[in-house]
């Protein structure tokens, strides 16, 4: 999601950049995977220029990232954060050169992300839900814990490569258009979910 709404910013064409977290962690290629898919349907149109890695950390990342300000501002186009320690580097970065031209999508809500989108240096971020994360955790184990209802075997988990299944808590898109209203959208995101997951997830007594 994070790599089409970056691509739909820059105008559906030019050089793309990827800033990823650690490679030892196992969600690294799968966000490899998911920018290249949205690179790929773009026929051409778009180009990744580069993938960068190991950045979700201080010092590595502002290394890393304002190298690769330094030598190829211009041929950037667009650039895709999808760790959290990155998205705050690059935001700050994009801010000290004073470019604007480059649109970037971060990862996550942090202050320095958040004002970088009410600033016009961040096109839009993808913000987690932890509140609907605890909030359907609780209410799903004490449906548990009640002994009323049982999980679904047949429910739609999310697949993974681990044995565990997991639920969708969702993720908002929090742009400028959004940006004052997002955490009470988060609560009614969660709302939605409530609302669902018995039927969806859930065989319980009458």
């Amino acid at each position: 999601m994070q790599a089409k709404e970056v691509i739909k910013a820059m105008g559906g064409k030019g050089n793309l950049v990827h800033l990823t977290g650690l490679l030892i962690d196992t969600n690294t290629k799968l966000r490899e995977d998911g920018v290249q898919k949205a690179v790929d349907e773009t026929n051409g149109a778009v180009t990744l220029l580069q993938t960068l890695a190991d950045t979700d950390s201080q010092e590595q990342g502002d290394q890393k990232i304002n190298g690769l300000l330094a030598a190829q501002k211009n041929k950037i186009d667009g650039i895709v954060a999808t760790a959290y320690i990155t998205s705050v580097v690059t935001a700050k970065a994009l801010r000290v050169v004073g470019d604007k031209r480059i649109k970037f999508v971060a990862f996550n809500d942090d202050p320095i992300v958040l004002d970088g989108i009410k600033d016009g240096f961040v096109a839009a971020t993808f913000v987690q839900n932890p509140y609907g994360q605890a909030y359907i955790g609780a209410y799903a184990l004490d449906l548990l814990a009640s002994g009323t209802c049982t999980m679904k075997a047949d429910a739609p988990w999310i697949k993974t490569p681990q044995t565990a299944h997991f639920i969708d808590s969702g993720v908002l898109d929090v742009t400028g258009d959004n940006l004052t209203s997002y955490v009470a959208d988060l609560k009614k995101l969660t709302a939605d979910i409530q609302s669902k997951f018995k039927g969806t997830y859930m065989d319980c007594k009458s």
